[in-house]
């Protein structure tokens, strides 16, 4: 019995040594485990020029653009400028064949010849005595009549021709020639040569600043930037959307690079910083509760919070005291704390 009970209590003696070990071991893992570095890519802060931008499609458009409209029944027998031709002031535009109105002032003409040569014989008559006043005063109410008439109808037929208010081009045919038309119905549309970029924005963004005065950046689409500015707002919406029509200046030296009708990319400058302090977006924790970075000196990260501003091209603004050579964390923020140790790779640096 008693070499029994001594060989039990060796096994037990010995199981427990084993697992006093592994214990042990596992505390050291762990202890390991919890002193590994943190691999983190790192990119330094930059300073940069940044500015809030609000992006829009604009349509390039003649600051004064006309409505060519027909003011007589007709049929059009010329247009004689095509569309993209220039014009001047006073240029025929249109022709319109009107045979009835033509007609009308022939009969008048007559009408006139005769009441008013009526008129000069009875005045000859009268000053005679060979005639009753009565009968000379009928023949010059004829005579006054018809030559009314016949200025009215002639007013109506120099309607047929149509000329240019502006010095511009030709923008647009609403018809073409042999087309009969009434009056009222649109025939041409012209513009003159000063452009101006039209742009449809909504009420929430006006409010954010958009105001006559508002730099602008505009690009075309050639690649080639210049810059413009707001030179008016309107003062009511249009659409169940609410949208204001917002027009900004082209400069005389961009304008012949534009073409009438064409669509120009438009960044409203809101607000601009120069040579501001700025870090990647990525590099940012918790942005929408308490912004902080992470700054890494000596292989240990720092917790910086850091107050935010203008954002642009995946860099934003960040507020913080910076030694000018410290780098920030840019990936694994949410394994980071403040000082714990970190293992850095250099991202490649990307120009802001």
């Amino acid at each position: 019995m008693r070499q029994f009970f001594n060989y039990k209590t060796a096994v037990a003696l010995l199981a427990a040594v084993l697992l006093a070990g592994l214990g042990g071991c596992s505390r050291q893992d762990a202890a390991t485990e919890t002193e590994r570095p943190i691999a983190v890519r790192t990119i330094r802060p930059a300073r940069i020029d940044l500015s809030h931008r609000l992006e829009y499609l604009g349509t390039v458009r003649s600051q004064k653009e006309v409505k060519i409209i027909a003011r007589a029944q007709g049929t059009v027998m010329r247009l004689p400028f095509a569309e993209g031709e220039t014009v001047s002031v006073g240029d025929t535009v249109a022709i319109l064949d009107a045979p009835e109105l033509r007609a009308v002032v022939q009969r008048l003409q007559a009408e006139k010849h005769y009441w008013c040569r009526r008129y000069e014989a009875d005045r000859r008559l009268v000053k005679a005595n060979a005639l009753p006043r009565e009968q000379m005063e009928a023949s010059k109410r004829a005579c006054t009549s018809a030559t009314a008439a016949l200025t009215e109808a002639q007013s109506r037929l120099a309607k047929t021709a149509e000329t240019s208010p502006v010095a511009g081009e030709v923008l647009q045919w609403f018809v073409e020639p042999g087309q009969s038309v009434m009056p009222g119905q649109p025939i041409l549309l012209l513009g003159n040569r000063v452009l101006e970029i039209h742009t449809d924005v909504i009420e929430e963004d006006l409010q954010k600043g958009i105001r006559p005065g508002t730099a602008a950046v505009i690009e075309p689409g050639n690649r080639v930037r210049f810059n413009s500015r707001v030179t008016e707002v309107s003062p009511m919406s249009k659409g169940p959307a609410r949208t204001f029509i917002v027009k900004l200046s082209v400069p005389a030296s961009q304008a012949a690079a534009l073409r009438n009708g064409s669509s120009v990319n438009v960044n409203f400058i809101l607000r601009e910083s120069k040579s501001t302090l700025a870090v990647p977006i990525n590099a940012i924790a918790d942005r929408d509760g308490q912004p902080h970075i992470f700054v890494i000196r000596d292989d240990l990260a720092f917790r910086q919070p850091v107050r935010l501003g203008i954002e642009q091209n995946g860099w934003i603004e960040a507020d913080f005291p910076w030694n000018g050579s410290d780098a920030v964390a840019i990936t694994n923020l949410a394994s980071l704390k403040d000082s714990v140790r970190v293992f850095s790779v250099p991202a490649k640096e990307v120009q802001p």
